[in-house]
């Protein structure tokens, strides 16, 4: 390792220094940026689902605990 690698890079993305092994950006795949932004670069890539405003309500619901409202709610989206 020579000694400006032990010293650190500075990641082109953020501007951080660090001294961990270099992840390889996506964007154009020659790029050595720090681990961080290549987690932040795979995670962007992951396709998401898009929920409609049933599944967003749902969510919203169940997440109360709330029995009664659980309830009504399933006896009108059924």
């Amino acid at each position: 390792m020579s000694n400006s690698e032990q010293a650190g890079r500075v990641c082109p993305i953020c501007g951080r220094r660090y001294t961990e092994r270099p992840a390889l950006s996506r964007a154009d795949n020659a790029t050595d940026i720090c681990p961080d932004c290549g987690m932040m670069e795979a995670l962007a890539s992951i396709p998401r689902r898009r929920e409609g405003p049933a599944e967003r309500t749902r969510r919203a619901v169940y997440a109360t605990g709330n029995k009664w409202a659980i309830e009504n709610f399933n006896a009108t989206h059924g």
